[in-house]
């Protein structure tokens, strides 16, 4: 193959790839056969769509992926799983990669990992800390027990032996965990079901032998996915371990005190030896120095050895006859309940420190590329606060749901819970409090300074003109501001509930007698005060939620908002919790490389140099343009001077080359046109971008080699100069900001550029200022959109 040199009749074949919009989809499937030629959205003019003879024939083909994010009404059972989601995210937003800052990476990763697997122990300890602790030992206890005698559990409990019940109990959180591992399996029909475009030979190979700081180019990425090697079994470990735990500690304490305490202490320490190898493991034992070494690499032998463990304590804890009366005396709750609640979030937070540490160490290495990041790169540290506090906020709130369900009048305080359980509770008004003040006051002053900013934009003017002027100056303010309101939100609302959560955790220390008895009673009596309102509001949060739900599965168009977050939310695989949704791009990157492969080498050669040579144009709006150019770094070098890319609406920049700096690197863009330093290699034939002013998450990629386009909004297309009113546009252009590129009478001219850029030499001609479009067009100028069936997008 020799890219393009032989001549021969040359094919053009067209690969739209839509967004997520329930609009792009449509009409890029179905193009409308009439355009509107005046008016806005309420009312207007439509004229039928004409085929465009001055362009060169080309195939269009359309790529349907919606559906992906879409999916079935089941899935929405995955926004009561949102906190594994966000810690999914947090690995991939690490700065930098390797080998520039190889002991940072390390100390990133290791934090991000420890961070997931907390919350797989949270998961765990809540459903064992009702079932075992507020059930069996609270509400079982004979004499003193707080709870209503007619509910059927706190019977059933108080029938058997209470170390039995303890081990009976233990399967409750070993069941829910197994549901979880079992519906996030990565073996989803609709994800999985994707031809590999290598074998996992060569994507070894091309791991070993390419640049790690260019992780996304590496052949096969998005098949075989590195990060999550190992990744299910080391949290069942957690899982097991967290179990036996839980029921090690309790007999142990009774034997230390009464009894030969020596098969608790064995087991006690085995289960802590065994829980330091789970937060040790990571993808740095999965070399080939600790491919048979490490324990955790055989994994069947691992589980076993964690099944194993969980089994003996559950032995340890039942067979025994002990007098656990005597144990409920000494402690109200379930003793190492508390201890063990406390050391979660005390690792939560070395977690966090961690990474924050790493990312600082990062952004003083480069600190000019530091500056263009999301937070200066203390974006993942953020969202992994975020993460572990809504993961908190399920635990109480299903913690204290239980509690009022147990207890005969609801009350509260009957049971005891963790201290961890009733700091978030208390926590949680005061952080929507709080939060709702910063943000409320804060987005006045926006508004005050946007206005400000509008008025003094543009020239002013009178009237209904002046306030379209103001209305376009104002969707284009915040714009400018870029992403940068929503790090800030995101940093304030991190920075509130670490704040609210050490201070709480300060007044508990004041409570337990520090300070003179006036200072303890107040601080009591307003944690209690805190405690009661913020079970409240989490009931209230988990109504709202399970309603959410409710609305999501019944109704479609509630299911396709929610795709869009789903979509940005689940790009990437699971790197850091097992119990995460499966990437869609496992399958859309892949068959769309397979597409674009397929085509380039159909090309057929009658042995004289007359065959047929295939050149392609991928058109991508929104979030299509993300995977288009993920899919494009998996095609081979040689073939990317036959493709052009044409991308709108595209979030690559304002949002994975900030958010995600480590793998959408300037490297890796600048490969695709530009090459950069010691980078010579073939590259796209063109890369034309274009956005608006007033789209939120669209901009210019900053690459260079890319065609930058910048559309005016809420003007007209054909004279970008002019928002006035006229009798052909009797009422002012509508403002599409992030909608409405395939169907805006600008892109027939640049597509048409494109094409008969991909039609002429190999060797692409340089950019040119693209004409504007008739403000008119008569109906001889054929279509006014994207493609010569008069395919539309919004």
């Amino acid at each position: 193959m020799d890219n393009g040199s032989q001549a021969g009749e040359i094919v053009l074949v067209e690969l739209v790839v839509p967004g997520i919009g329930l609009m792009d989809r449509m009409e890029a499937l179905e193009p409308p056969l009439i355009r509107r030629i005046s008016g806005d959205a309420g009312a207007g003019w439509y004229e039928a769509v004409r085929e465009d003879g001055s362009e060169p024939p080309v195939r269009r083909q359309v790529y349907d992926w919606s559906r992906l994010t879409v999916g079935g009404a089941s899935r929405v059972v995955w926004l009561f799983l949102l906190p594994f989601l966000l810690i999914n995210l947090v690995p991939w937003m690490q700065p930098r990669l390797p080998p520039l800052s190889r002991l940072s990476g390390w100390l990133y990763d290791f934090g991000a990992r420890l961070l997931g697997l907390s919350l797989t122990v949270v998961l765990v300890g809540v459903f064992g800390q009702v079932a075992m602790d507020q059930i069996v030992w609270q509400c079982a206890a004979p004499a003193s027990s707080p709870c209503a005698a007619a509910n059927p559990l706190i019977e059933a409990a108080r029938d058997v032996d209470t170390g039995t019940g303890l081990a009976l109990a233990a399967l409750v959180p070993l069941l829910v965990g197994a549901v979880l591992a079992f519906g996030a399996r990565d073996a989803k029909k609709e994800y999985r079901p994707v031809l590999e475009t290598v074998s996992g030979d060569d994507h070894r190979q091309a791991l070993a032998t390419g640049d790690t700081r260019r992780p996304l180019e590496v052949r096969g990425f998005w098949e075989y996915h590195w990060r999550a090697e190992g990744l299910t079994a080391q949290h069942w470990c957690a899982g097991l371990l967290t179990v036996a735990m839980l029921q090690v500690v309790p007999p142990l304490q009774y034997d230390m005190h009464r009894g030969d305490a020596v098969v608790g202490l064995v087991l006690f320490v085995l289960v802590l030896v065994l829980a330091a190898l789970v937060v040790a493991d990571g993808p740095w034992f999965r070399t080939a120095a600790w491919e048979k070494w490490w324990p955790l690499n055989h994994r069947r032998t691992a589980l076993t050895v964690c099944f194993a463990m969980t089994a003996c304590a559950t032995l340890y804890c039942a067979l025994p006859t002990r007098d656990w009366q005597a144990a409920r005396d000494s402690s109200r709750m379930l003793p190492g309940m508390g201890e063990e609640a406390n050391d979660v979030l005390i690792a939560q937070g070395v977690g966090v420190l961690l990474m924050v540490v790493a990312c600082l160490v990062m952004f003083l290495g480069d600190i000019t590329r530091g500056r263009k990041m999301s937070l200066y790169g203390l974006l993942g540290p953020v969202t992994a606060v975020l993460a572990c506090f809504i993961g908190w906020l399920y635990t109480a709130a299903f913690s204290m749901w239980a509690q009022g369900w147990l207890t005969a009048d609801g009350d509260p305080y009957a049971t005891e819970v963790p201290r961890a359980v009733g700091v978030i509770a208390a926590g949680f008004p005061l952080v929507v409090v709080l939060g709702g003040l910063s943000v409320g006051v804060n987005a006045l002053r926006k508004l005050w300074k946007h206005r400000q900013d509008a008025a003094g934009t543009r020239p002013a003017e009178r009237g209904e003109d002046g306030r379209h002027l103001r209305e376009i100056n104002l969707a284009e303010t915040p714009v400018r501001a870029g992403m940068g309101w929503y790090d800030q939100g995101l940093a304030v609302l991190a920075s509130l509930v670490v704040s609210v959560i050490l201070t709480l955790y300060l007044a508990h220390w004041l409570g337990d007698g520090s300070l003179s008895r006036n200072v303890r009673e107040t601080t009591i009596g307003t944690i209690k005060q805190l405690t009661s309102l913020g079970t409240v509001a989490l009931i209230a949060l988990v109504a709202a939620a399970v309603l959410a739900v409710r609305a999501v599965a019944l109704r479609p168009e509630m299911r396709r908002n929610t795709s869009i977050a789903w979509a940005f939310g689940v790009f990437w695989p699971r790197a850091s919790h097992p119990f995460a949704p499966a990437a869609w791009t496992a399958r859309a990157v892949p068959e769309l490389t397979h597409r674009i492969k397929h085509l380039l080498d159909a090309d057929t050669d009658n042995g004289t140099g007359a065959g047929t040579e295939t050149r392609i144009l991928v058109h991508a709006h929104s979030m299509g343009a993300a995977f288009a150019v993920a899919a494009l770094w998996q095609i081979p070098a040689e073939l990317r001077p036959r493709i052009a890319l044409l991308t709108t609406g595209s979030p690559i920049s304002r949002v994975f080359k900030r958010h995600y700096p480590g793998y959408v690197t300037v490297e890796s863009l600048e490969s695709l046109v530009d090459g950069g330093e010691g980078d010579e290699g073939p590259r796209l034939r063109a890369w034309t971008n274009v956005y608006r002013p007033t789209d939120p998450l669209a901009g210019p990629t900053g690459i260079r080699g890319v065609r930058e386009l910048k559309w005016m909004d809420g003007v007209d297309p054909g004279d970008e100069r002019s928002h006035a009113r006229t009798p052909a546009q009797p009422v002012f252009w509508p403002l599409e900001r992030h909608n409405g590129y395939r169907r805006d009478p600008r892109i027939a001219a640049v597509r048409r550029q494109i094409l008969n850029d991909l039609v002429g030499p190999t060797r692409p001609s340089p950019p040119t200022v693209v004409p504007p479009a008739p403000r008119r067009p008569a109906p001889t100028t054929g279509p006014v959109t994207g493609s010569p069936d008069g395919a539309v997008s919004g």
